[in-house]
């Protein structure tokens, strides 16, 4: 985006930001979730036009970001198996696992192809049925259906050579363990319109009541930011937890009905591993024992461990909202987006490589 742009979309949002310097009177602190958000507010360098007092942390909202090194490695162990191809999104094949990454793997031989859809994986195990392709399944609960559509595409046509790795995980549980830690004392929740096309809001308005939040759910332009910035804070001074969702993209009943009876269908919820923050609660999918035929962890035995993660790197402290990626002495130094260590750089959505790329030098301690 063009700098004339920002300019214009900052003129065009005046108004909001004076409202929002006008209603925060007291110290506010709000977890942006998503990824996305993260990166809209560092360019448009939103933290020097919204007051001192409100404080924003970012959350778990990289899906690249919160996968553990053991789930790597389980990617790296199908990826080196005989006549498999592994098809797999770019930001995903960069990260490390214990020792290698998708990246490493095909540089040493293995088969690794880029892709940016499911359909596309199963596209390609039609037009290669001598190979067997995996799809590395990394998401949240927003691309649960489009994923849970391909295998069943898959099973109607009767492709036997096409197989996920489930490694889809869910935001409301991860979100209840987080905010039981006293050290994150946050009002207000930012959160992603992605997830109206899956999740019921209620999930949400449980979080909301059970710890005491605010919750905003809201689209990724600069005016859709604000006016969730606006309505979260009004909830922090009238004292109410609420979720508001009238600013958050639509989605019909009858695509929300689809949406979850594909989920459902193929999936269910298990209780899966987060980095840095352990184990959560049936905050994962895996795909049920009807549709085994396409779960490669089932197929190649594999199992998930706890892997090993860089040294230097603390994406799981920025993940958690307990950190800022410039608190990380390999931020900026041994990891830039050249030469990345940890997935919150090398992902386009993670939060270190959203701050290295927009204003690194001049930047406050407000994110």
């Amino acid at each position: 985006m063009g700098g004339q742009n920002i300019k214009k979309d900052l003129s065009n949002c005046s108004a909001m930001l004076q409202e929002l310097g006008q209603i925060v009177t007291k110290p506010v602190r709000i977890m942006i979730v998503c990824g996305t958000h993260t990166r809209a507010i560092l360019r448009y360098n939103l933290r020097d036009f919204i007051p001192e007092n409100l404080q924003l942390v970012s959350g778990p909202g990289c899906a690249v970001c919160v996968m553990p090194a053991g789930h790597v490695d389980a990617f790296v162990k199908v990826a080196s198996q005989p006549d498999v191809i592994t098809a797999a999104c770019e930001d995903l094949i960069r990260v490390p696992g214990s020792h290698d990454s998708l990246a490493s793997m095909k540089r040493k031989g293995a088969h690794v192809e880029l892709i940016s859809t499911p359909m596309e994986a199963l596209k390609l195990a039609i037009d290669k049925p001598d190979k067997i392709v995996v799809y590395p399944a990394v998401g949240f609960e927003a691309t649960a259906p489009s994923i849970a559509e391909t295998i069943l595409e898959a099973a109607s046509l009767g492709i036997d050579n096409f197989c996920v790795i489930p490694s889809i995980r869910l935001l409301p549980p991860t979100l209840d363990t987080l905010m039981c830690d006293p050290e994150l004392s946050l009002q207000g929740l930012l959160c992603s319109d992605h997830i109206n096309s899956v999740i019921d809001s209620d999930a949400y308005a449980q979080l909301a009541r059970k710890h005491h939040l605010a919750c905003s759910i809201v689209g990724f332009e600069l005016a859709d930011i604000l006016h969730g910035l606006i309505n979260l804070v009004k909830q922090f001074n009238a004292g109410t937890t609420e979720v508001d969702m009238s600013n958050s993209t639509k989605f019909s009943s009858e695509e929300s009905a689809r949406a979850a009876r594909l989920v459902s269908e193929v999936f269910f919820a298990v209780d899966t591993d987060w980095r840095g923050l352990g184990t959560v609660e049936e905050s994962g999918f895996v795909i049920r024992d009807e549709l085994s035929l396409y779960d490669a962890t089932k197929r190649f035995k594999i199992r998930f461990s706890e892997g090993v993660e860089p040294c230097m790197c603390q994406c799981d402290k920025v993940i958690a909202g307990l950190k800022l990626p410039t608190d990380c002495p390999a931020f900026g130094m041994a990891c830039t987006a050249q030469s990345p260590i940890g997935p919150c750089m090398i992902s386009a959505e993670g939060v270190c490589a959203s701050y290295f790329r927009y204003n690194m030098d001049s930047m406050k301690t407000t994110l």
